[in-house]
């Protein structure tokens, strides 16, 4: 149960992170310059929140992985954290890019396929058990990920597909919640390693982790932005480029801070909630905020033409309960099984052909306009 709240809390702060990170990335920075400052601002959060655990006792602490390698456990906690950082580097670009170029309602729903993603990672990899009940769930999000595009229905049945691929928010995010899926189960592998730990030694096996992401990341993000901007060698060039590492830090400090912030907690509550539950139980819970996400983008952002969108995010949300509950706990019992699932869907499918028929002359006007702007901003 604890491991259930932590993760209803990750699910909160990770969509106030994705609202915080669109503040900034509206004014097209530099995505790499970006992700090198939240990372260095959720460095220094976790340094300072490092005092308080030392303070109580609790230290730094690598678990004994390495040793089918026959390495070390701080040779290994490296190689672990340059792969963990060509996967989440490359995750934190696109899922930036898609923030820039996708209203904010539009594109976190697809983060909903972090789970489906995790069945077969989680299977091969965690060893975790998969059951029918779960395929259920599986498939509400897809139907709601073609929801978000229904309009499209008038043209082709195999239009709302091709928009999910064609607009490139979606296409981000669906690389993004394949990579996700994959560094949470290489994070679970790495703070459960080694048995069944005390909560300090879980605690701070967090906070290792955390900072080692953090620095690595950060150097990722530092290398990628010079990279980019190693060409500028005369003076004036130079001055841009100076000017590229420092505007943000000029324009929003407020969001940067605010947005490393969130992050910082959303990754400690995640690593500490993998370690009480089964990592795709962490995740599903975690993509439940897409809801929220669509509210934030509607009052923060004053995103138009979202009816399709919330209507889409609640089917996929109910695809998530249902992974959730049908998903064997640490006994293999699930909460419901499959004739449980077959009446969770069924509700939540009746739900959506009653909104549906309601808005389908209210939505009308308003998502043709959104779906051309969509793939107008596409195409750009």
């Amino acid at each position: 149960m604890f491991g259930l709240v932590l993760a209803c809390f990750g699910s909160v702060f990770n969509v106030l992170t994705d609202a915080s990170r669109k503040k900034i990335l509206d004014r097209q920075y530099d995505a790499a310059v970006i992700g090198f400052w939240c990372k260095v601002v959720a460095l220094s959060f976790y340094l300072l929140a490092l005092l308080v655990v030392l303070a109580c006792g609790c230290g730094l602490q690598l678990p004994p992985i390495g040793a089918a390698l026959k390495i070390s456990p701080a040779l290994a906690f490296l190689v672990y954290l340059m792969l963990n950082a060509l996967l989440e580097g490359t995750a934190i670009l696109l899922n930036y890019r898609a923030l820039q170029v996708s209203p904010l309602s539009f594109c976190v729903p697809f983060l909903a396929l972090t789970p489906v993603f995790l069945l077969p990672i989680g299977k091969f990899f965690l060893h975790e058990q998969i059951v029918a009940g779960m395929v259920i769930g599986v498939a509400l999000v897809v139907v709601g990920s073609l929801v978000i595009n229904r309009q499209l229905f008038a043209t082709g049945w195999m239009e709302p597909a091709k928009a999910m691929v064609r607009e490139k928010g979606s296409r981000y995010m669906m690389l993004v919640a394949f990579l996700l899926a994959t560094t949470a189960a290489l994070d679970k592998w790495f703070v459960t390693s080694g048995g069944d730990p005390a909560f300090g030694e879980r605690l701070s096996r967090s906070f290792t982790l955390s900072i080692g992401k953090s620095v690595m990341l950060a150097l990722f993000f530092a290398g990628l932005a010079w990279w980019r901007l190693r060409g500028n060698k005369n003076s004036g060039a130079a001055a841009v480029q100076k000017n590229v590492w420092t505007q943000a830090w000029r324009d929003v400090p407020q969001w940067i801070v605010l947005a490393s912030f969130f992050e910082a907690i959303v990754l400690v509550l995640q690593l500490l909630a993998v370690q009480f539950t089964v990592a795709a139980i962490v995740i599903s819970i975690k993509r439940s905020g897409i809801l929220l996400a669509c509210a934030v983008g509607w009052f923060m952002f004053q995103e138009r033409g979202i009816t399709d969108r919330v209507i889409g995010s609640c089917v996929m949300i109910s695809g998530v309960v249902i992974f959730f509950l049908t998903r064997p706990g640490a006994q293999g019992v699930a909460m419901i099984g499959f004739t449980g699932a077959l009446g969770v869907a069924a509700f939540a499918l009746a739900g959506m052909a009653v909104a549906l028929y309601l808005t389908r002359h209210s939505a009308k006007a308003t998502n043709v306009i959104v779906l051309t702007q969509n793939l107008s901003r596409s195409k750009a």
